[in-house]
């Protein structure tokens, strides 16, 4: 099998088909939402709103004011998302196109809004996690179109953020490349930290190999109607912060296309 550094900057159809894989692709469920974010190679996410605490606690870099706002800012964001998709008549499997209409309507000022409130997140578990390579976990499931479409999206998330660079996997079958045409609906899976169950390890006949580092990411096909990225950090303060879906291109410069 075949493996290479994620095409961060090879994002043309060629540059995507010659990208090797450890994993054979996995067709998703037909869930009509992604499920959590609990591990990397876990089925897609399902958000939850940002309210589970425990009384874990830990000494923050960051002013707890801006942490709590920027918490708030993205679970007003997800409280107006649901509002808007049974506004909108939950349209789409589990109300993902309704979910895209929410997208495509923010505002300049909410789109600034969410990437300093992503961006302050963010920078906390870069702090901790410079502590504690244990701690201060960032996850990112993207749901697109297709695959220039993700990676794009993964590409620009990654870079702006400064998050670790990994491996992609599962672009290919027993090395030999899957045809992008193939591919269709994708959903990319991306940890700064390793994570894969024993019985998953199992399931991809590799091993120890099979361990994921910092910055791996997973491709897989993805039939649901959902577009865009789901973000969960884990910070030292026990809060649990899952929120989406946000826009693939928040990163992006407006002349960006995919």
């Amino acid at each position: 099998m075949t493996k290479m550094c994620w095409p961060y900057q090879l994002l043309t159809l060629a540059a995507i088909a010659s990208v090797g894989s450890s994993f054979s692709p996995y067709t998703a469920s037909s869930k009509s939402r992604p499920a959590a974010i609990t591990t990397l190679c876990s089925s897609p996410p399902q958000p939850s709103s940002a309210t589970e605490t425990t009384t874990t606690s830990t000494s923050s870099s960051f002013p707890s004011s801006d942490i709590f706002d920027a918490t708030t800012t993205l679970t007003n964001y997800d409280q107006s998302q649901q509002q808007f998709i049974q506004s909108d008549g939950n349209q789409g499997m589990g109300g993902g196109l309704s979910a895209l209409h929410h997208i495509h309507s923010l505002q300049p000022t909410t789109r600034t809004s969410l990437q300093q409130a992503i961006t302050t997140l963010t920078n906390q578990a870069h702090s901790e996690r410079a502590t504690d390579s244990s701690k201060g976990r960032i996850m990112l499931g993207i749901c697109a179109s297709n695959a220039p479409e993700a990676l794009g999206g993964l590409k620009s998330w990654v870079a702006q953020l400064t998050l670790p660079r990994g491996m992609l996997h599962g672009m290919d079958v027993d090395g030999v490349p899957i045809p992008v045409e193939e591919l269709g609906s994708v959903y990319v899976k991306y940890s700064t930290g390793g994570a894969m169950t024993f019985r998953e390890m199992r399931k991809s006949g590799r091993g120890f190999d099979a361990l994921w580092r910092p910055g791996d990411a997973l491709l897989e096909m993805y039939d649901g109607d959902f577009r865009g990225v789901y973000f969960s950090v884990e910070l030292g303060d026990g809060v649990f912060r899952q929120f989406g879906v946000l826009p693939t291109d928040l990163f992006m410069e407006e002349e960006e296309d995919w």
